[in-house]
């Protein structure tokens, strides 16, 4: 389970460093890709085929499906950390999530997220008076 917020550079060639307590968990490999809100979202191999199996078998409108896979798959890469446990974020997924320089890396339950630390303080602001009572939630 990926927990906790850190702060992190992005260097000149677009390499971010990993949290030591999440290298582990990604030792087997890892797929990078952009979220549905501006961040990028790692995911243990394991976890994103696990994920896509469960896509595929959703009842889910054909169109809404292709969209889905497109939007996730097709920017997707799979990825390894280098001897210094960073990983190379290219210059397209940075201009998405808006990292220039600075990165928030936020533990997600079962994948990682890297967020510019300006557009999450934004989401957070945006999500503040979310009506989170309808949901299901063990907490």
């Amino acid at each position: 389970m990926f927990l906790g917020e850190y702060q992190h550079t992005i260097d000149a060639k677009g390499r971010v460093a990993v949290p030591a307590r999440f290298r582990a968990k990604i030792e087997r490999g890892a797929v990078l890709t952009r979220g549905t809100e501006p961040c990028l979202l790692v995911f243990p191999l394991e976890t994103w085929e696990r994920k896509a199996q469960a896509l595929a078998a959703a009842d889910l409108d054909a169109r809404l499906r292709r969209y889905f896979e497109r939007m996730h798959f097709g920017p997707a890469t799979e990825c390894e950390l280098d001897a210094q446990g960073r990983l190379v974020l290219s210059p397209k997924l940075r201009q998405y999530a808006g990292l220039n320089g600075e990165a928030l890396i936020l533990g997600a339950h079962e994948r990682f997220e890297i967020w510019s630390p300006a557009r999450w303080e934004t989401y957070l602001e945006e999500m503040r008076d979310a009506d989170l009572g309808a949901l299901q939630s063990p907490f």
